[in-house]
């Protein structure tokens, strides 16, 4: 008997931007009632944290306090670290609110730890991808972004990101695997505000280990997808849809997006995958799918969209990863993807907002 799966409602996204909106109020009064120079060196210093927590993810701390609390000789022992070195960062963390540090240098998970864990909603993987490694390099090249309007990537890697990844299967492992833990919060929250049941068959395009699609299919029997990616990447689709049990209804098909699109879809996904691309490029790809997209056929974008005020945005974040990594990649304003949907001869339907910070973008002939 397969194992029954659990799929978590979001709230309503219009709910939880009210919240939003009252939580960053507070952020920002906070710091307005901070003096300015206090209140920067603190903003410059939080990456301390950061980077802290891209340690307990790489030492896997969580996963060792799973069961019970332990002392900080014990973590330094299962983790085999300096002793004293490793309790400055727990200190440091638990006074942040990661990890709870108890009497005598005994440490145990919290809420935010316990996001670090090797389970399903975790997202230690999208923080060892984030913190450590060719993220963080390409990052320390910010000011040569700035100043020269081209990405790190060519500089650090010498090639394009996703060919690097490619070329080193352990790296394109640990982003595989980041994508996936980013995945299913995005797709907890897109079948929490979005009714797939009219589909026949989905099509995911650069669907990566096509966590999403599995979801959708796990959830509504009737329907049959295929994920679309690159060898390296799709080959881990298989496995995904074990997990879910609809491997009889979700088929993998290996391939480059640029240089074809499969067929026989009446609905097809971009998810992540707009803000790799320039306009021309997007432009390119959405004429290429609308090709083969039937009469009543649907695309459906997933993606940020940055807000055109001077509040906190996460596409505002993002989208100085997109300009760190990818030559022309970008997240983009409403007004932008009206013009890139307009001149790929599609039109806009609707736009679902999500508990995520990702908005879903229809599209149809």
């Amino acid at each position: 008997m397969s194992k029954k799966i659990k799929i978590p409602h979001y709230p309503s996204a219009k709910i939880l931007k009210i919240f939003e909106r009252f939580r960053f109020f507070l952020v920002r009064f906070s710091k307005k009632l901070t003096p300015a120079n206090v209140a920067i060196i603190e903003m410059v210093q939080s990456f301390y944290v950061t980077k802290a927590i891209g340690v307990a993810a790489d030492l896997n701390l969580s996963e060792h306090l799973k069961n019970s609390e332990k002392s900080i000789s014990e973590l330094a022992q299962l983790t085999n670290t300096h002793e004293e070195s490793l309790y400055r960062i727990m200190r440091m963390l638990a006074s942040q609110g990661v990890f709870i540090e108890k009497k005598n240098q005994v440490f145990k998970n919290n809420r935010l730890s316990n996001s670090l864990l090797d389970q399903q909603n975790s997202m230690r993987h999208m923080v060892m991808h984030q913190v450590n490694g060719i993220n963080w390099k390409m990052f320390e090249e910010l000011d040569y972004v700035v100043k020269s309007g081209k990405n790190a990537a060519q500089k650090v890697l010498g090639m394009d990101v996703f060919e690097y990844l490619e070329k080193n299967p352990d790296k394109n492992e640990l982003y595989n695997h980041a994508m996936t833990n980013s995945s299913l919060m995005l797709s907890y929250a897109i079948l929490s505000e979005y009714n797939f049941r009219k589909s026949k068959t989905i099509i995911d395009i650069g669907g990566g280990q096509g966590i999403l699609l599995a979801m959708i299919l796990y959830k509504y029997k009737s329907i049959h997808g295929k994920v679309f990616d690159l060898p390296h990447v799709v080959e881990g689709a298989k496995e995904i849809a074990k997990q879910y049990n609809v491997s009889e209804r979700l088929e993998t098909i290996s391939g480059n997006f640029f240089k074809t699109i499969p067929s026989g879809g009446d609905m097809y996904f971009l998810k992540s995958i707009i803000h790799n691309l320039s306009d021309d490029q997007c432009i390119h790809l959405l004429k290429d799918i609308k090709s083969v997209l039937p009469e009543n056929g649907k695309i459906l974008i997933f993606e940020p969209i940055i807000e055109t005020n001077n509040r906190y945005s996460f596409a505002k974040l993002y989208d100085i990863q997109m300009m760190v990594g990818r030559s022309g990649g970008k997240e983009r304003t409403l007004e932008e993807f009206k013009s890139i949907i307009k001149e790929s001869g599609l039109k806009l339907k609707q736009i679902k907002q999500t508990a995520a910070p990702f908005s879903i973008i229809e599209m149809s002939l």
